[in-house]
């Protein structure tokens, strides 16, 4: 029988409507959806896919990724997921997993993907609109001025104030719990009059803050952009 294909479908940030054509095409034609999720809930991909393709009869796995430091925890679960995949791509069946934002950029479907890379399975990554990008979108803001570079950083490194200090775009992505810390560290820099904070970006929740200070709570998904 012949194998069946992995595709790291990239979803976009929210707004269904900026998904790809491929990747709508890639959805359409695959049997089985897999679904990252963490704490059992249902993932936001694909609430955003179910805006733009009909998923009523497709297969949809779950992809339970734990949210933890332990490396060998994580080499565990990430190995056990992969070989949840692999039961569907040795049936013949195709797999398209769901990602936010593009695929190639802190993704959980990357993990998946080296390992089945490794055992042989033929696999596609489809790209899609960042979250950032879509965010410089919104306030008709450029990333970055010539001769700049942009660093993405999230916002949980170990030595942020000094990637702050880079010269260059700052895109501050995932800092989830951390955020009141981000913002009083961004203050304390001196960045405030270059910062906006875009929360859920595409979604119907959301909320622009020019002003980060009163953005104290705003979740998981929350952008900071700092222009040069």
């Amino acid at each position: 029988m012949k194998q069946g294909k992995l595709y790291g479908v990239s979803v976009g940030p929210g707004d269904p409507s900026l998904m790809t054509l491929k990747a709508v095409s890639c959805i359409k034609k695959c049997n089985v959806l897999a679904v990252p999720r963490t704490n059992g809930e249902n993932t936001l991909a694909l609430k955003i896919t179910s805006g733009a393709v009909d998923i009523s009869e497709k297969q949809i796995e779950y992809l339970d990724f734990l949210m933890i430091h332990d490396p060998d925890k994580l080499a565990k679960n990430h190995n056990y997921l992969a070989k949840q995949i692999t039961v569907h791509l040795d049936a013949g069946r195709d797999v398209a997993v769901l990602n936010l934002g593009d695929a190639s950029l802190y993704s959980s479907y990357s993990y998946l993907c080296r390992i089945l890379l490794k055992q042989g399975y033929q696999v596609e990554t489809i790209p899609g609109v960042t979250s950032f990008c879509a965010c410089a979108a919104l306030l008709n803001q450029s990333l970055t001025d010539v001769h700049e570079p942009l660093h993405i950083l999230p916002a949980s490194m170990p030595d942020l104030p000094s990637a702050l200090a880079l010269i260059g775009g700052k895109v501050l992505m995932k800092s989830g719990r951390a955020l009141p810390e981000v913002i009083n560290l961004i203050r304390r820099e001196g960045l405030n009059e270059h910062s906006t904070l875009v929360a859920d970006c595409g979604l119907p929740s959301q909320h622009i803050f020019s002003n980060i200070d009163k953005a104290t709570d705003e979740g998981y998904f929350s952008t900071i952009l700092i222009t040069p």
